[in-house]
Protein backbone atom coordinates (compact mmCIF):
# COMPACT_ATOMS: atom_id res chain seq x y z
CA UNK A 1 0.00 0.00 0.00
CA UNK A 2 1.23 3.27 -1.07
CA UNK A 3 0.86 6.66 0.88
CA UNK A 4 -2.05 8.82 0.85
CA UNK A 5 -4.68 10.28 3.24
CA UNK A 6 -6.91 7.09 3.45
CA UNK A 7 -4.10 4.59 3.99
CA UNK A 8 -2.18 6.85 6.75
CA UNK A 9 -6.01 7.39 8.77
CA UNK A 10 -6.32 3.11 8.29
CA UNK A 11 -2.52 3.09 9.36
CA UNK A 12 -3.41 5.34 12.81
CA UNK A 13 -6.61 3.30 13.41
CA UNK A 14 -5.03 0.43 13.10
CA UNK A 15 -2.06 1.40 15.64
CA UNK A 16 -4.85 3.14 17.92
CA UNK A 17 -6.41 -0.42 18.47
CA UNK A 18 -3.08 -2.37 19.01
CA UNK A 19 -1.77 -0.04 21.58
CA UNK A 20 -5.46 0.57 22.88
CA UNK A 21 -4.79 4.53 22.37
CA UNK A 22 -6.17 7.22 20.25
CA UNK A 23 -2.89 7.75 18.17
CA UNK A 24 -1.63 10.83 16.29
CA UNK A 25 1.24 11.72 14.46
CA UNK A 26 3.20 12.03 17.91
CA UNK A 27 2.44 9.40 19.02
CA UNK A 28 3.79 7.74 15.59
CA UNK A 29 6.61 9.22 15.81
CA UNK A 30 6.71 8.55 19.48
CA UNK A 31 6.91 4.49 18.39
CA UNK A 32 9.41 5.58 16.25
CA UNK A 33 11.75 6.58 18.91
CA UNK A 34 10.61 3.84 21.06
CA UNK A 35 11.91 1.37 18.12
CA UNK A 36 15.50 3.18 17.30
CA UNK A 37 15.88 3.57 21.29
CA UNK A 38 15.71 0.01 21.42
CA UNK A 39 14.83 0.03 25.67
CA UNK A 40 11.00 -1.15 24.93
CA UNK A 41 7.97 -0.06 25.87
CA UNK A 42 7.87 1.41 29.66
CA UNK A 43 7.06 4.15 31.60
CA UNK A 44 8.92 7.50 30.67
CA UNK A 45 8.78 10.72 31.70
CA UNK A 46 7.56 13.78 29.62
CA UNK A 47 10.62 15.28 28.57
CA UNK A 48 12.18 11.25 28.20
CA UNK A 49 9.16 10.96 25.92
CA UNK A 50 9.54 14.79 24.03
CA UNK A 51 13.07 13.38 23.15
CA UNK A 52 11.71 10.01 21.64
CA UNK A 53 9.49 12.09 19.56
CA UNK A 54 12.47 14.10 18.46
CA UNK A 55 14.42 10.77 18.12
CA UNK A 56 11.38 10.14 15.93
CA UNK A 57 11.54 12.73 13.61
CA UNK A 58 15.97 12.78 13.63
CA UNK A 59 14.92 8.90 12.29
CA UNK A 60 12.90 10.18 9.34
CA UNK A 61 14.92 12.62 8.30
CA UNK A 62 17.75 10.54 8.44
CA UNK A 63 16.02 8.14 6.11
CA UNK A 64 15.18 11.11 3.45
CA UNK A 65 19.02 12.13 3.41
CA UNK A 66 18.75 15.37 5.48
CA UNK A 67 20.23 14.07 8.49
CA UNK A 68 22.89 11.28 8.97
CA UNK A 69 23.42 9.20 11.97
CA UNK A 70 26.59 9.83 14.01
CA UNK A 71 26.65 7.07 16.83
CA UNK A 72 25.29 6.36 20.15
CA UNK A 73 25.94 8.96 23.04
CA UNK A 74 26.54 8.18 26.76
CA UNK A 75 23.15 7.34 27.56
CA UNK A 76 22.75 4.81 24.66
CA UNK A 77 20.58 7.46 22.64
CA UNK A 78 21.39 7.77 18.58
CA UNK A 79 23.32 11.25 17.73
CA UNK A 80 22.35 13.11 14.46
CA UNK A 81 24.21 15.87 12.00
CA UNK A 82 22.77 17.65 9.54
CA UNK A 83 23.96 16.77 6.11
CA UNK A 84 21.12 18.72 4.12
CA UNK A 85 19.50 21.93 5.05
CA UNK A 86 16.46 22.12 6.95
CA UNK A 87 15.81 25.44 7.08
CA UNK A 88 14.59 25.34 3.21
CA UNK A 89 11.91 23.14 3.90
CA UNK A 90 8.40 24.95 4.65
CA UNK A 91 6.87 23.81 7.85
CA UNK A 92 3.46 22.21 5.94
CA UNK A 93 6.41 20.12 3.32
CA UNK A 94 7.91 19.14 6.45
CA UNK A 95 5.11 17.29 7.49
CA UNK A 96 4.44 16.00 4.63
CA UNK A 97 8.17 14.73 4.73
CA UNK A 98 8.16 13.11 7.49
CA UNK A 99 4.04 11.67 7.84
CA UNK A 100 5.36 9.84 4.44
CA UNK A 101 8.55 8.55 5.72
CA UNK A 102 6.44 7.36 8.86
CA UNK A 103 3.60 6.11 6.92
CA UNK A 104 6.96 3.45 5.14
CA UNK A 105 8.90 2.61 8.35
CA UNK A 106 5.46 2.00 10.22
CA UNK A 107 4.28 -0.20 7.24
CA UNK A 108 7.50 -2.48 7.56
CA UNK A 109 7.39 -2.62 11.26
CA UNK A 110 3.46 -3.64 11.59
CA UNK A 111 3.89 -6.38 9.08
Amino acid sequence: MEYNAENWDLMVLEISKRFKVTADFDFMLFLIGIQELGQGMKPYERQEKMDLINLGKCTLLSEQGYLEAGGRDEEGWPQFKEVKSLKSLTPSFMNHLLKRAAYDYLKVQLQ
